[in-house]
């Protein structure tokens, strides 16, 4: 495990246009749900492109 704050969160854009953090690993790139696990030929999809306009950008440290 990593010292407390060492996750970079991340703020996407969600389905329905909220906003979510995820960690910046996953910023990039989004998990199938299951109906689009498979594709054409069969194989498993582990991974799915996310358009770059619903990466809004890193979260702002909160000024004390």
């Amino acid at each position: 495990m990593g010292k407390t704050g060492s996750v970079e969160w991340v703020q996407i854009r969600g389905r329905k246009g909220q906003m979510r953090l995820v960690p910046k690993g996953e910023s990039t790139a989004s998990k199938p749900g299951p109906a689009q696990r498979y594709d054409s030929r069969g194989f498993v999809r582990r991974i799915l492109a996310r358009s770059k306009k619903n990466v809004l950008g890193v979260k702002a440290k909160a000024k004390k």
